[in-house]
């Protein structure tokens, strides 16, 4: 799960009666819900919406100003702003039709701060510079991220869980990366932190396997 669409309470009201039918450590299973769970946690710590934590605690410091969390309004999501959704593609399912308006907001949850996040390749070029130790940042801020990046769990012989990250270990340089995507969009970033090069795919097509080709791509890097 999730196979439809929840609300707030709806899906508190899941997660009380969700029960595992495997021992932890048995299985690998992915879920939107975890990043929805954490955002919610995060908001309750620290007394803010998720999109503002983000906006002051990552986006701000990194100068990464054409990424959004949508804002709250009275959506079921929230809203690109009209600057930024003046730039957004148009984003197409994988049998090549259109899905909703540039900037639409798609994902599972239907209350704001849990649907699809925008950004730029200047932007997530940023992000992938700050993740290889590259930029001058505050060191609260390189310490997370350096957190971010241990591993915390085994998923296979040569794959690895860490805090969202998900790492490859064997015979290359180990490669730390995230893929995502919804029915109108794909996206992945990777790096070889022990080369200290990395790569962005961005793709307003949904349902698309983008992380076969970064893989390739730094595994060539690599071997060069």
């Amino acid at each position: 799960w999730p196979n439809w669409g929840y609300t707030l309470p709806e899906f508190i009201r899941t997660l009380n009666a969700w029960k595992a039918d495997k021992e932890p450590g048995q299985q690998h299973l992915y879920t939107h819900a975890g990043f929805i769970l954490l955002a919610l946690a995060l908001e309750r710590r620290f007394g803010l919406p998720i999109d503002e934590l983000m906006e002051q605690r990552l986006l701000r410091p990194l100068g990464m100003v054409s990424t959004t969390l949508p804002r709250r309004d009275d959506s079921p999501r929230g809203r690109l702003s009209a600057e930024l959704a003046s730039s957004a593609v148009q984003g197409y399912a994988d049998d090549s039709r259109p899905v909703g308006e540039p900037g639409d907001q798609q994902g599972y949850y239907h209350w704001p701060g849990t649907s699809q996040m925008y950004a730029s390749p200047r932007d997530m070029a940023i992000f992938l510079a700050a993740n290889l130790g590259e930029l001058a940042i505050d060191r609260s801020l390189w310490e997370a991220i350096k957190l971010a990046q241990q591993t915390v769990a085994t998923i296979g012989p040569r794959n690895r869980q860490a805090l969202a990250w998900e790492v490859i270990v064997g015979n290359a340089p180990t490669i730390v990366e995230k893929y995502g995507g919804l029915d109108n969009a794909s996206a992945y970033i990777g790096m070889m932190p022990s080369r200290q090069f990395g790569i962005v795919i961005l793709g307003n097509r949904g349902n698309q396997y983008p992380h076969e080709v970064g893989r390739r791509i730094l595994l060539e890097l690599a071997a060069r």
